[in-house]
């Protein structure tokens, strides 16, 4: 029962990541709803697995996929932050100051202070 209930849930926030696709503009929006709500779905849905499976093989499995995912997601979303930054042609706002504008125009990307 519990394990049905974590899939569900696990559903409803990837079934949220995707209409947070279609719902905004911005491409760093979208990474960050990609990122974060799919990330936390796959990982509850995963979780549902673990407490529905009986065969350790199978438990020991999803839990090694969940983690490898746990790791490699954020570094992945922060260079594809970062290539689409740098990119030409790619439409973006930014709402707040933007930090790495100015330091990428003193063309130094450590702190000097």
């Amino acid at each position: 029962m519990i394990g049905e209930a974590l899939l569900l849930v696990g559903s409803a926030f990837i079934l949220l990541a995707a209409l947070g696709m279609l719902r905004y503009s911005d491409v760093f929006a979208r990474m960050q709803v990609l990122s974060k709500a799919s990330t936390f779905g796959l990982l509850t849905v995963m979780a549902g697995g673990i407490v529905a499976l009986e065969p350790i093989n199978d438990v020991t499995s999803i839990g090694l996929a969940g983690l490898l995912h746990l790791v490699t997601t954020p570094v992945g979303s922060n260079l594809l932050a970062r290539a689409t930054y740098f990119a030409e042609g790619i439409r973006y706002g930014i709402d707040t100051t933007d930090e790495l504008a100015v330091s990428s125009a003193k063309g130094s990307f450590t702190d000097e202070s």
